[in-house]
């Protein structure tokens, strides 16, 4: 789903590259994407992104430069893509099983394209669940899709925790935690 509110995070950070941007330029290239906001909103936004530690900001009199740092979160989507190819053959599928767990929805094509899936898997909703869908969609202000979408045909859920558990410690940068080897031989 491409929400305008959202995704315009990842559109900055783009448009400033590796290299970074002045304000000045990176609002003629926003201008150029048909987005155009005044100056000092994009500055407000820039200086948001910077305390968060996104971006550096630099001067460079008379600008100043905003280089990105890091790169921003991946989305629902890309956690649970990214997880599910790491944990499993048959990723497709667990993709499928893991969003229609979380969103406690039929997950439309266009999600299953955003979370790396291409061929059809799953088993069509009614009409009435994907109007309902839809609904919820529009009400979070979300881009409504006009495409299939479709449930889950296999459980996992063994895979399901496994992927929730490699997203958290992932997001949260906590992976050094968790204990890689079991003990083999008994202790006194």
């Amino acid at each position: 789903m491409y929400n305008p509110e959202k995704d315009f995070n990842r559109l900055v950070m783009d448009c400033l590259g590796k290299d970074g941007k002045s304000i000045s330029a990176l609002s003629k290239e926003l201008e150029g994407k048909n987005v155009k906001l005044h100056r000092l909103i994009l500055t407000g936004y820039l200086r948001a992104l910077a305390d968060l530690n996104y971006l550096r900001e630099r001067e460079i009199p008379p600008a100043k430069i905003y280089q990105p740092i890091r790169s921003l979160p991946d989305n629902i989507y890309e956690s649970v893509e990214k997880s599910a190819r790491k944990l499993s053959d048959d990723a497709d599928e667990l993709i499928l099983y893991t969003l229609y767990k979380l969103l406690k929805r039929p997950i439309f094509d266009s999600e299953l394209k955003q979370a790396g899936v291409n061929r059809p898997i799953g088993r069509k909703a009614s009409e009435y669940e994907v109007g309902e869908c839809r609904r919820v969609l529009r009400r979070a202000g979300n881009v409504v899709p006009t495409n299939v979408a479709v449930h889950p045909e296999a459980e996992y859920e063994a895979e399901y925790a496994e992927v929730l558990a490699d997203i958290v410690l992932e997001a949260k940068e906590s992976r050094y935690l968790v204990l890689e080897t079991r003990q083999t031989r008994l202790t006194f």
